[in-house]
């Protein structure tokens, strides 16, 4: 049935339009994945990513020394003298660090006249002590570019850019939000001339998450490396050569290629909260409490995680983690290849996702029952998120989710807004049904004839069978001419309807002058046979005002004759292959007709069985039966035993 349903005629267009949808969400993914709103929606989702995945242990070739509270209260001064600086790279050196990353901003010269240490009162010699000691290091320096309206390079800066920049072996175009530097942060003169630089320009998306870094940042028409780049670099000890760009794919590092989107970004793969790398006080580095296995063969950072002493950035782990663990995080997912695919490097995957999901949900949504169809789109979104964590957990892709819930949320809202509308119209479909039905059938009849005509083997019940008969109707009629017999008829007819329907009976149908009624049509109820017997003394007292009517206009009383019995019936379809009607049958319907005949008398009459007599006593309403007499058994044409009956004698108007 749901097959049928699915690949019917109807669900055709159904499919055309969700194509049409999986195809326009598709093209939005292409357009705008990296709008400010689909980007933030995304971020949190990957957020929730990484919580559900927790923290895990870093890869080993990367620690940070911090240069803390602890540190800054030792030397009572920030920034730290230079000399202390110079004396960390060295200790660094000796240590066997395989590269130093010295992640501070040394714009300015000591002053000559500072002290090196509190206390000291011999002139500062710490750019000079810096200076020795960088140039016997593998160190890189930060760089940062200003972006101000209508500045230019100058040569000391354009000296800068080309010595640092990274060879491009794939041209094509970059479309950066950091891009056309005017201006240089570099450190003095005397640091950075025997020392590698990178830049260190991080930018957090518009909610404030740093979840990417420029990778290289187009400067004056060159590529600068970032500063965990160059890091990275160092630590394998690789020539520039072996590093380049592809600027439509990413970055080839000694052969590896690590992937990129078109701006050059490469996502964070954050392993933890604060200090989850390893990370050391530097003054328990300068006093040697450090031992020098926990810093051998390692890229080693130095910067600053002091309270107000660095630039901090939220993560998914943390609403404040140092700058320098940032850079230390992307510099162990270059060293350690532990690279987050994301955007062109997964693009199948998410528009597979788009589109697999979309017609999942699209499918769902043609389930037979709603509330199938709604827990069905609740599983298919809790799959799409198991997905995509177990991608990124286990396979380090970033799947697009965004996309791929609108696909769904689409095609769902598709399915859920037509299946109103087809509802809707079955709906008026089905009441024009019955009213077309009702003309010509019984109310409950055209009701089950609406929903579906019940099974042909019928259902043994009891019911309360009730026959009408108008007394006389052939004389009245021989004075009548036939269209004045007709009204006649109706209006009666008319009167019968009412006051059936009103008490729940079905009309089963019309004989002429007389009608059947069932009482219990939908499945045996104990008051069947307490409404029928309401619904004939209602009606003896209906057609009574009638006749007086009549009267008053020189016409002959009319004469209403009432049969009712209560018992077993059987509820079915009845009658040929091609014309049938849904009736009641069994002995109970053949004594009700012969009731209706037992009272001949000049008033109307309703004579019952005492089986409704008694159903009518069991139901503790006497006042029913009031005004009714108890006849000695009498006889049934066409039944071998007698029938007690029960009659009474309305009183009509002489």
């Amino acid at each position: 049935m749901f097959v049928r349903r699915f690949f019917s005629r109807n669900a055709a267009w159904q499919m055309t339009v969700a194509g049409v949808l999986m195809a326009a969400t598709v093209i939005a993914y292409l357009a705008w994945r990296d709008a400010p709103l689909p980007s933030a929606l995304e971020g949190q989702m990957l957020a929730w990513r990484f919580q559900t995945r927790g923290a895990i242990p870093p890869p080993p070739q990367v620690a940070v020394i911090a240069i803390d509270d602890a540190s800054i209260t030792a030397y009572k001064r920030w920034p730290l003298p230079r000399s202390v600086l110079a004396d960390a790279v060295s200790r660094l050196t000796e240590a066997g660090a395989n590269a130093i990353g010295l992640d501070l901003l040394l714009l300015d010269e000591e002053a000559a006249t500072a002290p090196a240490h509190p206390g000291m009162g011999q002139p500062n010699t710490g750019d000079q002590d810096l200076a020795e000691a960088l140039a016997k290091a593998p160190v890189v320096l930060p760089l940062a570019f200003t972006f101000e309206p209508g500045g230019e390079m100058d040569e000391d800066m354009v000296r800068l850019v080309r010595r640092a920049a990274l060879s491009v072996v794939h041209h094509g175009s970059v479309k950066t939000q950091m891009a056309g530097a005017t201006g240089t942060l570099a450190p003095i003169a005397p640091l950075r001339e025997q020392v590698n630089l990178g830049h260190v320009n991080v930018l957090a998306d518009q909610d404030g998450v740093l979840r990417q870094i420029h990778l290289a940042l187009p400067v004056g028409g060159r590529y600068i490396p970032a500063f965990p780049l160059e890091l990275t670099r160092l630590f394998h000890a690789l020539p520039k050569e072996k590093m380049a760009l592809l600027l439509d794919r990413g970055l080839l590092l000694n052969g590896r290629l690590v992937p990129t989107d078109a701006q050059l970004r490469l996502p964070l793969l954050y392993y933890g909260p604060p200090k989850t790398i390893p990370t050391y006080s530097l003054v328990d580095l300068v006093n040697d409490r450090i031992p020098r296995q926990r810093l051998a063969g390692r890229a080693v950072l130095i910067g600053a995680t002091a309270v107000g002493a660095g630039d901090t950035f939220v993560t998914p782990f943390s609403l404040s983690l140092p700058g320098v663990e940032a850079l230390a995080t992307v510099t162990a997912n270059l060293i350690s290849g532990q690279i987050l695919q994301h955007g062109t490097t997964v693009l199948l995957w998410d528009i597979t996702l788009i589109v697999g999901f979309g017609l999942a949900a699209f499918a769902i949504g043609h389930l037979p029952s709603p509330f199938a169809a709604a827990g069905g789109f609740v599983v298919l979104s809790l799959l799409l998120f198991i997905v995509a964590q177990l991608a990124f957990q286990y396979s380090l892709v970033w799947l697009n989710l965004s996309f791929a819930l609108l696909s769904i949320l689409l095609n769902t809202s598709f399915v859920a807004l037509s299946r109103i509308v087809q509802e809707r119209r079955g709906r008026r479909d089905m009441e024009r049904q019955k009213s077309n039905l009702s003309r010509y059938h019984s109310p409950m009849i055209a009701d089950l004839l609406a929903h579906g005509m019940p099974e042909t083997a019928g259902r043994r019940q009891l019911a309360a069978i009730m026959f009408i008969d108008l007394a006389d109707f052939t004389a009245r009629c021989e004075t009548m001419a036939p269209e004045v017999a007709a009204d006649f008829l109706r209006a009666f007819h008319g009167r019968v309807e009412r006051v059936v329907l009103a008490h729940g009976g079905m009309l089963d149908q019309f004989l002429g002058d007389g009608a059947m009624v069932i009482f219990g049509i939908r499945g045996a109820a104990p008051q069947d046979p307490v409404t029928a017997l309401a619904c004939g003394r209602r009606l003896l007292d209906d057609i009574s005002d009638w006749s007086r009517q009549l009267e008053t206009q020189g016409q002959p009383p009319l004469v209403v004759r009432v049969g009712i019995h209560y018992g077993p019936v059987v509820i079915s379809r009845l009658g040929g292959s091609s014309q049938m009607h849904f009736s009641a049958a069994g002995d109970t319907v053949n004594v009700a007709a012969r009731l209706e005949s037992i009272g001949r008398s000049p008033t109307s009459t309703i004579s019952i069985s005492s089986a409704l007599a008694a159903a009518v006593q069991a139901q503790g309403r006497h006042d029913l039966l009031q005004g009714f007499t108890e006849l000695p058994p009498q006889p049934i044409r066409g039944r071998s035993e007698k029938l007690s009956v029960w009659t009474l004698q309305h009183a009509n108007a002489a």
